[in-house]
């Protein structure tokens, strides 16, 4: 990919700020333009915030300017970008958002940019842009979104194609109408309603979102069904409780939804991760690296907690690939495999891992050079690794329960505290079951995952 420069440069008269356009090309094509302000008191060496813009319908890379988000910017010593997407009716369609997270990069090697404080913002169709960008750009090697804004925005496309009893631009970017290419609305809307499983909302979990929307019209209720979904699940959405009449960036204070924003900093590395993605990509730090069917989600639940990483749902992937650090190294790898797949290759990243598979699994051999790295002795296996990924293959067996009566319950906790009391003696095959952990003892720690198992 080859990006060429064209400056044009342009003036504000009336605010003395001046705002600068460029061109994205790619293989020698012009694909998009895109417009930006540098604040005034910049210093490159000091990182700054930077304040993404999005357009309404109709509108281009300057029509952000006729707001007063970019006064704001400047005040605060923001970076401030525009991007076009593409077209004036983009609706943030995947190619679109190639551009703003190409434009974003571009923003970030030529100008001192911090990439923990990403802020977005929009008005109508520009309104769902940031909420949209951060549900499929969750890879920390990559700009992520740190909060976003949106007035009035159009968070479900499929909802909003029927109320307008079709939406011809929707279906020129999406490919046809959502009966013919349901995926494509679900994958570039910030939620579909309809169906929660369908749904991207579950990748703002850790996305600051705040959101605006004028008092009669129909966007609000999309923002307000959206706040309801995601309330408890977020932990940082704010909502206008008294809106003003209007539509898109009219409603928006540009002071108080920059401050709100300002409290805020790139979250990358939580414990618990609860995404659907459209594509094989990096989800903070799990990946799937594969997709089964291109037209459904690939699904992930996991969580982390303390030395125990466990995968709570696998859907639509063979292939995981988790990219740990030293302090995040786990003792214990845990899959509640309840997708119905028994075959999954897990793959890690790093350096001197250690871990133990709980459930019931058989290593598949495999020529692959990385296995001179590692060495398994009852599911637990050792990996010294230098650099790369390194990549292995499981069965896993059916998951059995202590008493074998095929259900995780009170009664198997019971065997178990009877096992480590030593009030009861376990034949070979309960014993088995009962050493979640795999370190050939019986105690507190099988109890703490046996718990995990029933919850």
């Amino acid at each position: 990919m080859k990006f060429k420069l064209i400056l044009i440069i342009t003036f504000e008269i009336i605010l003395c700020q001046e705002i600068f356009t460029d061109y994205l090309v790619i293989d020698e094509d012009t694909v998009d333009v895109f417009s930006y302000q540098i604040p005034n008191n910049y210093n490159e060496n000091n990182p700054v915030p930077l304040l993404v813009a999005f357009h309404q319908w109709g509108g281009n890379e300057n029509s952000n300017y006729y707001t007063e988000f970019d006064e704001e910017a400047n005040s605060r010593g923001w970076f401030f970008l525009s991007p076009f997407g593409g077209s004036v009716n983009n609706y943030s369609h995947q190619e679109a958002q190639m551009f703003f997270e190409q434009e974003i990069l571009w923003m970030m090697n030529h100008f001192s940019i911090n990439n923990e404080k990403i802020y977005m913002i929009g008005g109508s169709m520009g309104g769902a842009a940031g909420a949209i960008y951060a549900n499929n750009h969750l890879d920390p090697t990559k700009p992520m979104v740190a909060a976003t804004a949106s007035g009035s925005g159009i968070l479900d496309c499929e909802r909003r194609y029927y109320e307008m009893d079709g939406n011809n631009s929707m279906i020129e970017w999406f490919g046809g109408s959502p009966e013919e290419v349901p995926f494509e609305y679900h994958r570039n809307s910030a939620v579909y309603f309809s169906d929660s499983t369908q749904s991207m909302h579950f990748n703002l979990q850790h996305t600051p979102l705040y959101l605006d929307f004028g008092s009669t019209e129909e966007h609000r209720y999309h923002a307000e069904d959206l706040y309801n979904l995601l309330f408890g699940y977020n932990n940082n959405l704010w909502i206008d409780i008294d809106p003003s009449p209007g539509h898109g960036y009219s409603v928006m204070d540009e002071y108080h939804t920059c401050n709100w924003l300002s409290q805020f900093r790139l979250f990358d590395n939580p414990n618990n991760i609860n995404v659907n993605l459209d594509q094989p990509s990096r989800a903070y730090w799990i990946e799937g690296k594969n997709q089964i069917n291109e037209q459904e989600f690939i699904r992930i639940n996991c969580q982390r907690n303390n030395n125990i990483i466990t995968i709570n749902q696998i859907v639509n992937t063979d292939t995981l690939l988790l990219h740990l650090i030293n302090d995040t190294i786990p003792s214990y790898f845990q899959i509640n495999n309840n997708s119905n797949q028994n075959n999954l290759t897990i793959g890690v990243t790093g350096n001197e891992i250690l871990m133990s598979l709980i459930n019931n699994v058989e290593f598949e051999s495999s020529d692959n050079s990385n296995w001179d790295h590692l060495n398994i002795t009852n599911n637990i296996f050792y990996i010294n690794i230098e650099e790369g990924e390194y990549l292995m293959s499981f069965i896993f067996n059916e998951y059995n329960d202590i008493n074998q009566d095929g259900v995780w319950d009170i009664l198997d906790i019971l065997l178990l505290v009877s096992f480590i009391l030593q009030n009861t003696i376990p034949n070979e095959i309960e014993f088995q079951y009962a050493d979640l952990n795999n370190d050939n003892h019986l105690d507190i720690y099988d109890i703490i995952i046996l718990i995990n198992n029933i919850i």
